[in-house]
């Protein structure tokens, strides 16, 4: 299992992740994708 509790990332001033909660439980699959269907 993989557990992540409010992550925060940042390109310069930009802030693209804000207090991100998430959890990964064996066997299961988890993609990010962005809004040009990039992840």
């Amino acid at each position: 299992m993989i557990n992540i509790e409010k992550l925060h990332k940042s390109f310069g001033s930009n802030e693209v992740l804000k207090g991100i909660d998430l959890d990964v439980k064996e066997k299961e699959v988890v993609a990010i994708i962005g809004p040009s269907g990039s992840g």
